[in-house]
């Protein structure tokens, strides 16, 4: 009986947890406001935790990156275009973009307060690797609601892949 007990109070608290989690779907444009990307994430978020997809389909792209991370903090004092409380996120989009294992790895950070919620900070930035241990600033901006018409059909992180793959010769 006790067994049972602990079945059904188990059941119930995961059951409840689930419950609190929330989704999240962001786009998201350039620093300087001029480029709304085509690619975006969804993300669900249970603090700490959060998982989602980056979806490149969008773009046109055959697959979308997956993503999973926790709940941080980086300081003002860091000197990073996003900083406060934020979601660090591992994130796939190099993978999915080659279909394959690249090499590169890619840390997403992602705030979950859009800039049409007059929020004046940047939102998003991501760093990626190749290994070696140092970490390279990709590209940063704001969030946006996913309504948010694409003005081109660029990535967000097109660009800093194609300085890595320079980089990387």
């Amino acid at each position: 009986m006790k067994l049972f007990r602990f079945a059904v109070l188990a059941l119930l608290v995961l059951g409840c947890s689930a419950a609190f989690a929330q989704n999240y779907s962001f786009g998201f444009q350039s620093y300087d406001g001029s480029i709304q990307y085509c690619d975006y994430e969804t993300l669900t978020v249970s603090a700490p935790y959060a998982a989602g997809t980056h979806v490149l389909t969008s773009c046109g792209l055959p697959l979308n990156g997956v993503m999973v991370g926790l709940k941080t903090t980086i300081p003002l004092a860091t000197g990073q275009p996003v900083t406060g409380v934020v979601y660090a996120l591992a994130d796939s989009v190099f993978d999915a973009q080659y279909i394959g294992v690249s090499g590169l790895q890619a840390d997403w950070v992602t705030k979950l307060v859009p800039k049409a919620n007059h929020n004046p900070k940047f939102g998003w930035s991501f760093y990626f690797t190749f290994g070696g241990g140092s970490d390279y600033l990709g590209n940063w901006g704001y969030l946006t609601p996913l309504g948010a018409k694409s003005t081109t059909n660029k990535t967000s992180y097109g660009a800093a892949l194609a300085k890595a793959a320079e980089h990387k010769k």
